[in-house]
């Protein structure tokens, strides 16, 4: 059969891939399928000039089939692993069982009628995801609802089998012991530089508690402890090759074991569903935020969109199962219930200077990283923050009248109920932001996309994104209010105010106030992209880009900027070519331990869109910060 002749008539976009075209208007099949732009017209294109424009044109257009492309891809490995997640239900529990049937207990004294609950109050504009669930801020509700009793082992939901708090130790030999202690005094404090908890609330021991508890976070930990034993050990003198070798391969089998131990936990959970079963669930997500954060430091960027994506199903499905008031009290999400379900006997409530149980303290810690994942992924995966429905429950500040009402001597009720500065140091508004213009960004390119994209309403709600964010940063020049805890560690004077080995003193970054200035300054370049478009030499978003460099340049320690690497990388990503070396001088400064997490990954989109000027400004309209971040072939998670 003789082939089709090539049409004259085609698309310039397929006449310039040397492509057959269909001629289908006003989009062919083939651009249709590749999700590219479709161009017809009687007039060449400036580009197809048959020399250098028409060159660089069509090397654009492979990067750009090749980002579409993965784009395809995760978008239907998500499709799918959602279909698989949706097992989660409580479908599968069965509401007949015995079992599964809550203890409830008498409310405390000190409750208050929920008549006194403020109205629920949802962020301007928010997306359909983030509609459907009645999060008031303080879930006051939950203090006139009949609350369940913490778990023992004679109340263990599964009468067969122990509560997964109170199940069989995991015994360890001398060298997981050594690389225990190390993940402890030097990895865990790499990692979460800003997590110190205070000595009354047990310091990290709960981690302890969990590893002799959990298979897949031990071995996900030692994963870790070896990684960056190797790091360490490719920095230092002499020859070790006998020893690299043999980390190399414990690594391998730490990691084999710790996604056994979790494929495991997941079978389970898809048997038995997550009703009844708080407890184990609530290490099965710690499990995988725990793996997630694994793959982050090593940079692996092929899977952390399905860990992400597991890991926020399983956090709904928690909420919706054991997080949610009765609907006699509203039916509204209450993270409080939670707490109280994971506490330890024989309290009902946790005294205010009694330490967090291992159960509370683990979903408080995975919780706030996993809303800091789960938003700086939504910038680079086009869409709104999955948890974004529970953004305004979990992480705003009551007001006065709000506080005066709660109880002020049990920890269950302190609000917010995540405070990211005591995890990530970041302050609440920081991510909630962030999260917002995320999601504006996604609303616009769908309206775009259904052509009825209104600027009015795209300006309107930057600018209250806007106010929001300055309003805060003026805050941030303020003198700080005294800490009423700060007393309750009596080491705290004995904290190294330096950095040494590569470990960031939390007291030092928050003395200079420094952090959450570069991430809301960076924010506030993310939303100028949005709203404006690729204009790098903009006023507004140049003044942006220069003092967030200054404020980078003053930084206490080159350390700190594993801490900032989402802000690095929008700022130089928007950086103009005579601020290009700045950058690297920064990077080179962090010394071999830039090698431990996604400074290299952030360096390597900077130098992409460094090189790629000519081609992103001549396509303009189809480049912005999620681009950026994909430009390397697939979505990069910046933390």
């Amino acid at each position: 059969m003789a082939s089709k002749t090539r049409s004259s008539d085609g698309c310039w976009t397929c006449r310039l891939r040397r492509k057959k075209c269909d001629e289908v208007r006003p989009l062919c099949n083939a651009c249709r399928d590749l999700e590219i732009d479709c161009l017809y017209g009687d007039e060449k294109p400036g580009w197809m000039d048959g020399a250098e424009k028409q060159k660089e044109k069509a090397d654009w257009l492979k990067l750009d089939v090749k980002r579409k492309a993965t784009h395809r891809r995760e978008r239907r490995y998500l499709q799918g692993l959602e279909l698989g997640l949706e097992s989660l239900d409580v479908s599968q529990a069965d509401d007949s069982d015995p079992s599964n049937v809550m203890v409830h207990v008498t409310p405390a004294a000190s409750s208050v009628s929920s008549s006194h609950s403020p109205a629920s109050r949802h962020p301007q504009d928010s997306t359909p995801e983030s509609g459907g669930h009645h999060a008031s801020i303080s879930g006051l509700s939950c203090l006139s609802t009949p609350t369940p009793a913490p778990s023992t082992p004679e109340e263990s939901p599964n009468p067969l089998k122990p509560a997964a708090a109170d199940g069989p130790g995991v015994r360890f030999n001398e060298r997981e012991m050594n690389m225990i202690v190390l993940y402890l005094d030097y990895v865990f404090p790499f990692l979460f530089p800003f997590y110190r908890p205070m000595l009354l609330d047990s310091g990290r021991g709960w981690l302890l508690i969990l590893f002799a508890r959990n298979k897949a976070l031990l071995h996900t930990a030692l994963s870790l402890a070896t990684y960056f034993f190797n790091v360490v050990l490719n920095t230092a003198t002499g020859s070790h090759d006998d020893c690299k070798i043999h980390n190399w391969a414990e690594l391998q089998k730490q990691q084999d074991l710790a996604l056994k131990e979790l494929q495991g936990e997941m079978r389970n959970i898809n048997v038995r569903g997550v009703k009844g079963y708080l407890a184990e669930t609530n290490h099965v997500m710690a499990s995988i935020i725990q793996l997630l954060t694994f793959e982050v430091a090593i940079a692996n960027t092929g899977n952390w969109v399905m860990h992400l994506d597991a890991a926020t199903e399983l956090f709904a499905q928690i909420m919706k199962e054991h997080g949610t008031a009765p609907s006699e009290n509203g039916g509204g999400v209450c993270f409080t219930l939670l707490l109280i379900q994971l506490g330890a006997r024989p309290y009902q409530h946790t005294p205010m200077y009694h330490p967090w149980s291992a159960g509370q303290a683990s979903l408080r810690f995975f919780t706030a990283f996993l809303l800091l994942f789960d938003t700086l992924a939504s910038t680079a995966l086009e869409q709104p923050p999955r948890l974004q429905q529970w953004h305004y429950h979990l992480l705003s500040e009551p007001d006065d009248e709000t506080r005066k009402m709660l109880p002020d001597d049990e920890k269950e009720y302190k609000l917010p109920h995540i405070d990211l500065k005591e995890f990530v140091g970041l302050h609440n508004w920081v991510v909630i932001s962030i999260g917002e213009i995320a999601a504006l960004d996604a609303w616009k390119k769908e309206m775009k996309k259904n052509g009825s994209l209104s600027m009015t309403q795209l300006v309107a709600r930057a600018t209250t994104i806007e106010a929001s964010l300055r309003a805060h940063m003026v805050e941030l020049e303020m003198p700080a209010r005294p800490d009423p805890n700060a007393n309750m560690n009596p080491l705290a004077l004995y904290i190294s105010h330096t950095s040494q080995n590569g470990l960031i003193s939390s007291f030092m970054m928050e003395a200079t106030g420094s952090i959450n200035h570069v991430w809301a300054q960076a924010g506030l370049t993310y939303l100028s992209v949005v709203v404006s478009g690729w204009q790098p030499a903009c006023p507004e978003i140049r003044s942006s880009v220069v003092l967030s460099l200054q404020m980078f340049t003053a930084l206490p320690s080159p350390g700190c900027l594993r801490t900032l690497v989402w802000p690095f990388t929008i700022t130089g990503c928007m950086a103009a070519p005579d601020e290009e070396q700045t950058f690297r001088d920064l990077v080179a400064a962090m010394g071999p331990l830039q090698a431990f997490g996604t400074i290299p990954n952030a360096l390597a989109i900077m130098e992409f869109v460094w090189a790629h000027r000519k081609e992103i400004e001549e396509n303009a309209d189809q480049w912005d910060i999620a681009a950026c971040f994909n430009s390397l072939g697939s979505a990069a998670l910046l933390v």
